[in-house]
């Protein structure tokens, strides 16, 4: 049986983000919504006795110990959204929180897609190569309201649609986070196929947004952050990402090698947000560390239009 889909993206949004590679803003929660939620978030993000990796300095998947991001990963203003564009049957892989704090450095332009940058080991492996979807979708949601000064994300629109950076070079030197650290102790520049191209920042889509608001994107489409140059205000997000159900998450992976850290996997699991997993390829996750359950969001009309697509001279390999 399949659900109405009243937060789906229009037409209009589709086609959109086929075009640049990103779509939004658009609301998630309501502006003091979001405040009160990084409110009750808070402590137990800066509580990580029960983290699957306590050691990690990412804090990657909290949605597994945070109560709130539980119910956030799947929320349907998001789901629903993810359904228009990768299939009804949707799998969340991983979260992260990114705060930036006064002074911190922007993020360098980047593109991926497995995410083998770091270990060199592809972290995603679609098994069908579907020309008119993305393999990966993240959406990057402000609990705090984001503007120019305050580290916005940043977008070049199109650049999806071909190949700046190589990830499967793997970033030789992991330089240790700092302040200045452009990305979390990574330079990106040791991925670029020619390492005397610079991108054209006069091309750059800056997305402002106010608490509560979501930015969709695939991460092949180039994208970064600006630094945040506000003296006294913080920036907090957390980012969502997800895959469809035919894309094998960590592959023969035990543990990841990221950031100076080793991550062992052996608590992770995807999380079926919506729809049915079919084919099987991955350890599901039902509930968080607490035992509270995941929620999955019904099917929906498969919303991604026949006569739209990315194509394939876009979207396969270089």
């Amino acid at each position: 049986m399949q659900a109405e889909a009243p937060y789906a993206l229009t037409l209009e949004q589709r086609e959109f983000f086929i075009a640049n590679g990103y779509v939004g803003p658009f609301r998630v929660y309501d502006p003091d919504e979001a405040k009160a939620l990084w409110k009750k978030m808070r402590p137990h993000v800066h509580d990580r006795s029960k983290a699957i990796y306590p050691n990690d300095p990412i804090d990657y998947d909290r949605h597994f110990d945070v109560p709130q991001l539980r119910l956030h990963v799947s929320r349907p203003q998001i789901v629903q959204k993810l359904q228009s564009l990768i299939g009804p049957d949707v799998l969340c892989w991983r979260s992260e929180f990114f705060p930036k704090y006064p002074g911190d450095a922007g993020t360098e332009w980047h593109q991926v897609e497995s995410f083998a940058y770091a270990s060199g080991i592809p972290q995603l492996v679609p098994t069908v190569r579907r020309h008119e979807t993305p393999t990966e979708l993240t959406v990057w949601t402000a609990l705090s309201d984001v503007t120019t000064e305050t580290a916005c994300m940043k977008f070049m629109p199109g650049s999806h649609k071909r190949w700046f950076y190589d990830e499967k070079r793997q970033m030789k030197q992991f330089h240790g986070r700092t302040a200045d650290s452009p990305f979390f102790g990574y330079s990106y520049d040791e991925l670029k196929l020619d390492p005397n191209w610079t991108p054209d920042e006069s091309q750059a889509a800056y997305v402002t947004m106010n608490a509560g608001e979501a930015v969709i994107f695939t991460a092949r489409c180039m994208h970064g952050s600006l630094p945040i140059k506000s003296p006294r205000t913080m920036r907090i997000a957390v980012s969502s990402r997800y895959v469809s159900t035919d894309v094998r998450i960590y592959p023969d992976q035990m543990k990841i090698n990221e950031h100076g850290a080793i991550l062992d996997l052996s608590g992770w699991g995807a999380v079926l947000v919506a729809g049915v997993d079919e084919h099987a390829l991955n350890r599901i996750r039902m509930t968080n560390v607490h035992g509270e359950p995941f929620v999955t969001r019904p099917r929906v009309k498969d919303l991604r239009p026949a006569k739209i697509c990315f194509g394939a001279d876009q979207w396969a390999p270089e």
